[in-house]
């Protein structure tokens, strides 16, 4: 986008925050780095306007994004459900970081028709479904977004804020190895850490803070990969038996299908997490040109070229087969290459 349009567009959604009263913040099921800093950091600046504001997601917050909400603003949708104390109406709703209003879930009960929608995203599928749609798709993430937001709001970037919108966009860009980090992203970075954020401190927090329990489930993860189409194809299985075996709790495995791509010649890594009711989390990552992003989607998930993810109503082995043959008709369709399973 034109720097006079991207202002102008950023301008328009200050001007919607000023006139509310009550505002919800939002993003999809199962919230990662990006929108979790994303929101937080929108969120202070809605207070700093006056407003009544509330950050409601459907999903737990993973384990290792924990220290971004130590007060605990973000609220699960299952633990508002059916309260009286739902607090004031939202005249706006600001929903981060989704390509259609299905990914929300179930806080998509709680957006009232009568409520202004602004949708502020970076995929290039979104849908385009709020009243005010803001999509920039050359930002690294949302953070990117939000922070241009903050600074032409004249918004005091502090300490705390500053380290949501590093870890949005730390999470977003893989540590700064997908295709998407920009030299832009890196300058944002760089008047973060100006404004308090500290890499290291983030870094650890988020990649190198897991418990003993978590180490042992990884090593059992990682003792039975599956290697497909010579090597180019990595498939791992989290069992949820095993996870009760070894008492971790969920929120700590986000992030598991990351190390699908540290074996040597992998192009393209799945996790395949059983779940309750006959279900299957499927996480998706690539390092090359191949956009998991559409795999996930085709399943009603999202996310991007390099990371993505989507839930299957199959066991786990009849997932893994879906997924693998959908990988295969696109590569097929794209004439990328032929990975046999």
């Amino acid at each position: 986008m034109k720097m006079q349009k991207i202002n102008t567009k950023l301008k328009k959604i200050l001007e919607l925050i000023k006139k509310s009263q009550a505002v919800l913040i939002t993003s999809h099921r199962d919230p990662d780095g990006d929108s979790i800093g994303s929101q937080l950091a929108l969120a202070e600046l809605v207070k700093s306007e006056g407003k009544s504001c509330r950050i409601i997601n459907q999903g737990d917050l993973p384990y290792r994004y924990m220290f971004l909400d130590p007060q605990g603003k973000i609220e699960n949708v299952d633990m508002v459900k059916g309260r009286k104390d739902v607090g004031a109406i939202p005249d706006l709703v600001l929903v981060l970081d989704c390509t259609s209003m299905s990914r929300v879930g179930e806080v998509e009960k709680l957006i009232p028709a009568s409520a202004t929608l602004i949708n502020i995203d970076h995929h290039p599928d979104n849908e385009e479904f709020g009243n005010f749609d803001y999509v920039d798709v050359d930002a690294s993430a949302v953070g990117e977004i939000i922070f241009s937001l903050l600074k032409i709001s004249g918004f005091f970037i502090t300490t705390a804020v500053s380290t949501q919108l590093y870890a949005a966009i730390l999470t977003d860009t893989g540590r700064f190895k997908f295709s998407n980090t920009s030299p832009r992203c890196l300058k944002v970075c760089a008047e973060l850490i100006k404004s308090g954020a500290d890499p290291k401190h983030i870094t650890n927090q988020v990649y190198f803070n897991h418990s003993l329990p978590f180490l042992r489930l990884l090593g059992s993860i990682l003792s039975n990969p599956q290697t497909l189409d010579e090597g180019k194809i990595c498939t791992m299985i989290l069992k949820q038996d095993l996870l009760a075996d070894l008492r971790v709790d969920p929120k700590e495995v986000e992030g598991v299908v990351d190390y699908s791509l540290f074996l040597k010649g992998v192009e393209i890594g799945l996790l395949f997490t059983e779940k309750e009711n006959g279900k299957t989390k499927v996480n998706l990552r690539s390092q090359n040109e191949f956009d998991v992003s559409k795999v996930a989607k085709a399943f009603g998930g999202g996310g991007h070229r390099n990371a993505a993810g989507c839930i299957l109503n199959h066991g786990l082995e009849p997932a893994k087969r879906i997924i693998l043959e959908r990988i295969q008709k696109i590569l097929k369709n794209e004439s990328v290459g032929s990975f046999t399973s």
